[in-house]
Order: structure tokens, then C-alpha cells, then sequence
């Protein structure tokens, strides 16, 4: 009975948060390892640091085997402060690039092509650095596979809406997630989330409202 209401106001909120606003643009990354790259960068920023970020990487950089060699007080120098805690997000960016040059020996966007989605992702989960949020959003973006990308901060949103339960893990808590919401509409439903969960004052309070007050969402560790 528990999931069948959470499953209903998950679909209220999405469809209110729908309404009026521009539908977000799904990127179509053509290389998997930009994705990795972004996805590493913006899973404890915001999106638009990480793309600020993103910039001054490819304008410093000759190319991503470039940047594979770098140090991690260069990356956290050309960032010139934009994302939290940059030092855990710079190792990760070079885990996960050191990671795909051990396996292919190269760091090509074919390395990931015609590999079959089941396959890329059991390839993409033993990369190290890898987290399910990075392994979710590369999946969704670039192989367009039907997955709902969620930060820590999602799911603490998420939690503090009381729009899943709380005593189900991050895996249980994706898992429901990804079942509610259409293949079609899964980059959809990432961005307004996250972008309403970054928001000072989140709609969803007003959209969930029922005269009780959200449970106070915590910071995640790399924001404290």
C-alpha cells in the first residue's frame, strides 16, 4: 500500500513540475567518455559549474588522454573553485579515465560501441571510481538506456518529501524510481528533480503539501 502511494505523488509532483516548464534537452553524447567526465564532475555540483568546469578543461587540455595525466592540484586549479570538494572529484575523473586506458588501452569513444547495453553497463561498473549515479547518467545519455540518474541529493529530496521510504537503501531507492517513470521520460524527470531539489525554496513543497512539513533533507557528506 506504502508504494502505491509513494508511486502517486512521485507522478503528481513530476506532472506539476511538467507544467509550464520548457522540456529539458537530453544530451546526445557521442563519446562516453565526455559523459563519464561530466557525470564525475556533476555528481556532488551543480550541472552548471560542472559545465563551466567542463569548458575550461577542453580549452586547458590538448585532449581527455591529456587530461588522464594530469595532476589532481591542476584540475582543482583550472576549476578555480566552482565544484565541491574537488579533490574527491578530480580523483574520481582520473580513477575512471586511468580505469578505461587499463582496459582499451586508449580512451576512444568506439571502446564502448556495439557492446550491447547489458554489456556496457557490467564494463562501466567495474571501472574504478565508478558510482551508480556516474554509471546512470551514461547509460541514460549516452546509450540511451532507460535510466533515472540520482545524486545524493536527489535522494535525500526524494526522502524528504517522503516520496520513497526511508529505510530502503540507494539501490531499492533508484530501483523504484526507474518503475514509475516511462523510458521516454527518464532524462525528463532527472532534470526537473534535480533542479527543483537545488532550488532554495523547492516546489515541491507546495505541490506535496498536506500540512506537514518535509523532513529536513542532510547534506551530503561532500557538501558538509
Amino acid at each position: 500500500m506504502k508504494n502505491i502511494i509513494y508511486s502517486q505523488k512521485i507522478k503528481k509532483l513530476f506532472n506539476a513540475l511538467k507544467k509550464g516548464a520548457e522540456k529539458p534537452k537530453k544530451p546526445d553524447y557521442q563519446d562516453a567518455v565526455e559523459a563519464i567526465i561530466f557525470a564525475a564532475l556533476c555528481q556532488s555540483s551543480t550541472e552548471s559549474a560542472a559545465r563551466a568546469v567542463m569548458k575550461k578543461i577542453q580549452a586547458h587540455f590538448v585532449d581527455y588522454n591529456d587530461l588522464r595525466v594530469a595532476r589532481i592540484e591542476e584540475i582543482a586549479e583550472i576549476s578555480g573553485g566552482d565544484l565541491t570538494d574537488i579533490q574527491k572529484t578530480a580523483t574520481a575523473v582520473l580513477s575512471l579515465l586511468n580505469a578505461i586506458f587499463q582496459k582499451y588501452d586508449s580512451l576512444s569513444p568506439e571502446d564502448f560501441n556495439g557492446t550491447g547495453k547489458k554489456n556496457t553497463r557490467e564494463i562501466l561498473e567495474k571501472f574504478n571510481g565508478m558510482t551508480p549515479f556516474i554509471c546512470d547518467y551514461v547509460m541514460l545519455t549516452a546509450m540511451n538506456a532507460h535510466c533515472v540518474p540520482l545524486t545524493d541529493k536527489m535522494i535525500e529530496y526524494l526522502k524528504a518529501y517522503e516520496l520513497v521510504e526511508p529505510q530502503w537503501d540507494n539501490a531499492q531507492i533508484i530501483s523504484f524510481v526507474e518503475k514509475q517513470i516511462p523510458a521516454s521520460d527518464a532524462y525528463t524527470f532527472y532534470a526537473l528533480i534535480r533542479h527543483d531539489g537545488e532550488l532554495a525554496s523547492p516546489k515541491a513543497a507546495a505541490i506535496l503539501s498536506d500540512g506537514k512539513k518535509p523532513v529536513a533533507q542532510k547534506k551530503p557528506k561532500s557538501e558538509k
